[in-house]
């Protein structure tokens, strides 16, 4: 989700469209543990003023 998250950037997004993606990409990898399950949860990043990730 990342390289669609920079695509996204590159190509101009705005930071709305950029939160969604990366409200997919955290549903996915925390949530829905790659649906294995929570199939059915929606997820919104909202009011998000700053986030700190890491890849380790």
């Amino acid at each position: 989700m990342a390289r669609e998250l920079f695509a996204a950037r590159d190509a101009g997004a705005g930071e709305q469209q950029q939160t969604v993606i990366l409200a997919r990409a955290l549903g996915h990898a925390h949530f829905r543990e790659w649906d294995r399950r929570a199939h059915g949860l929606h997820i919104a990043f909202r009011d998000a003023e700053f986030a700190d990730f890491s890849i380790g």
